[in-house]
C-alpha cells in the first residue's frame, strides 16, 4: 500500500490518496486507479509543451530523481506559464508532484501516478501525429473525391 499510494509527506505524517486505497482494499489488487479520479490527457499536454526541457525532468523523475524548482515563480493560474517552474508547481498543485519543501524540489509521490506519468510520456506528441496523420488522409480523400466529381 505503502508503494502504490503514499508519497505525500507532512512532517512524520504520510498521507496516502484515499480514494485509491480504498478501492485497493476493496478489490483486493494493487493497481492504478487514478485514471478514475483525474486523467491524463491534462497531464500529456503539459509534458508535450516541454517548456525548458520538462519532458527530461519528468523521465528523471520517473528514475527516482528529484527536479529542483523554483515555486516562486508560478502565478496561480492554468494559463501563465512562463518556465518549466510554473508547469512543475501546477503539477503540485494538482497532485501529480510532490514537493519536498527542505530540498526545493519536486518528486513523483507514489506507483500509482508513476504509472499516469509513463503513460502521458509514452502516448505523447505521437498520438498528436497520428490524429494530424489520420486528418490529412481524410483531407486527401475528400480532395480527390471532389476533383473526381468535378470531372477531374
Amino acid at each position: 500500500m505503502k508503494m502504490w499510494y503514499d508519497g505525500y509527506f507532512g512532517g512524520d505524517l504520510h498521507i496516502y490518496n484515499p480514494k485509491s486505497g480504498v478501492d485497493g482494499m476493496q478489490s483486493l489488487r494493487l493497481k492504478s486507479f487514478w485514471s478514475s479520479t483525474e486523467t491524463y490527457e491534462a497531464l500529456q499536454v503539459y509534458i508535450d509543451l516541454n517548456m525548458d526541457g520538462l519532458k527530461e525532468a519528468i523521465i528523471a523523475m520517473l528514475g527516482g530523481d528529484a527536479c529542483p524548482v523554483d515555486v516562486g515563480t508560478f502565478q496561480n493560474d492554468m494559463t501563465s506559464f512562463k518556465s518549466r517552474d510554473d508547469i512543475l508547481t501546477l503539477l503540485v498543485h494538482l497532485g501529480y508532484l510532490a514537493y519536498d519543501e527542505d530540498a526545493r524540489a519536486v518528486y513523483i509521490p507514489y506507483e500509482e501516478v508513476r504509472g499516469e506519468f509513463f503513460r502521458a510520456v509514452k502516448n505523447g506528441k505521437r498520438a498528436e501525429l497520428v490524429k494530424m496523420i489520420e486528418m490529412s488522409d481524410r483531407l486527401l480523400e475528400a480532395t480527390l473525391r471532389t476533383g473526381m466529381e468535378l470531372g477531374g
